[in-house]
């Protein structure tokens, strides 16, 4: 762990974003499934308004929040499945895709909760709760439109 600040770490989401968004896309751009093609360009999309949804959210904070320091800042590297992912879900079914999707709106679950949990001010702790919970429910809502896809 070392010393950041809170726009670094919003940088950091909209990075991890924009990434997994380039890769679904690439994925889907080779898929030879079809229903697998349409969830994972429905995934790309879903990653760039959420890299969206961040930017503007920075956009739209105090610069007293965006310049707090956090002693808790994780390793803002991304995580190696992101980097391996095209060779993971290549010609996957969109079950196993799901799960994927899962994992990587967990990694960030997982540490929002962590920052909000040492952070030291109230509207740091705020923030990343909030963020923590619009995570699980853009899970919830990839999973229920993944298995509207499955339905057709």
């Amino acid at each position: 762990m070392r010393f950041c600040q809170v726009s670094e770490l919003l940088d950091w989401i909209d990075a991890y974003h924009e990434a997994l968004a380039e890769q679904y896309k690439v994925l889907a751009d080779e898929a030879v499934k079809e229903r697998a093609a349409l969830l994972l360009n429905y995934l790309s999309d879903h990653q760039r308004i959420l890299a969206e949804s961040i930017g503007k959210y920075e956009t739209h904070s105090a610069d007293s929040l965006l310049t707090t320091w956090s002693d808790q800042c994780p390793d803002l590297d991304l995580p190696e499945s992101v980097i391996q992912l095209h060779s993971t879900l290549s010609g996957k079914n969109t079950e196993e895709i799901i799960k994927y999707v899962i994992e990587f709106h967990d990694i960030l679950i997982d540490m929002y909760k962590a920052l909000a949990e040492k952070a030291t001010n109230s509207s740091v702790k705020d923030l990343f709760e909030n963020l923590a919970q619009m995570e699980r429910q853009e899970a919830m809502r990839t999973v229920r439109d993944a298995q509207r896809l499955e339905d057709y």
